[in-house]
């Protein structure tokens, strides 16, 4: 074979050997995954997401589970991306430079303000978290001028089941979901952690296969689209389990008494 013929042939062979029917069209999963090391999500992000998800979507190489968690993800951002994070309930401390009376933990009231005594409410729906210290800055230089704050903001939410301390907390919306959990007092007992399920309304937002997946990934409140009112319910099952063993412990004791009683009388 002449020489100038196999340089293009070498060639088309290697194309053929690398090539895979629908490779070009398939991104992987984890590309969609927002950056791991920002505790919370830039608009940016968010917005990069969404494009990726759509690219899985518009994919016939994902499974259906696959598809699904990630439809109702895109559901989560594109609701993020128009009403912001901040929700009623929510805390935001906030810490301004020599301006103590500016300064503290303040809770977002009714129609989704900010309210710092001797401001005016400071509207903050349509803001995300990672946004917050930027916006705050800008508000408040119209009261004190070059302002330097700092702000950390939280999610109020409950933590249930087989935990230590049930009940309703403010958790930074920076923690990894393994640390609010801690929060709570802790897996309780034989409670598993990776029994762990999110719901929304009382509907579950994230299965237990997908905290699972978040807790290996460390994954934070935020990065799981979370707002307040979520609940996170930690094993249901040992919960379900302890009251079983009670109410059977409860009837093994009204029987006991009620033979006991019975030869007495």
């Amino acid at each position: 074979m002449p020489n100038s013929f196999k340089l293009p042939l070498l060639l088309v062979l290697c194309w053929l050997t690398m090539w895979r029917p629908g490779a070009a069209q398939t991104p992987p999963v984890a590309e969609a995954r927002l950056d791991m090391r920002r505790a919370q999500a830039t608009r940016v992000e968010l917005q990069a997401s969404l494009i990726q998800i759509d690219s899985i979507l518009q994919s016939p190489g994902y499974s259906s589970r696959i598809r699904e968690a990630k439809r109702r993800e895109a559901q989560l951002i594109r609701e993020r991306l128009t009403e912001g994070d901040l929700q009623v309930g929510d805390q935001v401390a906030i810490t301004v430079l020599n301006e103590a009376q500016l300064s503290g933990t303040f809770a977002i009231g009714s129609g989704r303000v900010l309210t710092i005594p001797g401001l005016p409410d400071i509207p903050v729906r349509g803001i995300l978290r990672s946004e917050t210290e930027d916006y705050l800055t800008e508000q408040l230089k119209r009261f004190v001028r070059d302002p330097s704050v700092r702000v950390l903001t939280s999610i109020r939410m409950s933590i249930m089941g087989a935990v230590g301390k049930p009940g309703f907390y403010q958790v930074p919306a920076d923690v990894l979901v393994s640390d609010a959990i801690m929060l709570a007092g802790g897996p309780a007992g034989a409670a598993d952690p990776n029994r762990t399920v999110i719901k929304r309304s009382g509907n579950v937002l994230f299965s237990q296969e997908e905290i699972r997946d978040a807790l290996v990934r460390g994954t934070t409140l935020d990065q799981l689209n979370l707002r307040a009112g979520d609940e996170m319910v930690v094993d249901q099952t040992q919960v379900q389990r302890r009251s079983t063993v009670s109410i059977l412990t409860v009837i093994g004791l009204v029987t006991t008494i009620t033979y006991l009683v019975v030869q007495i009388f």
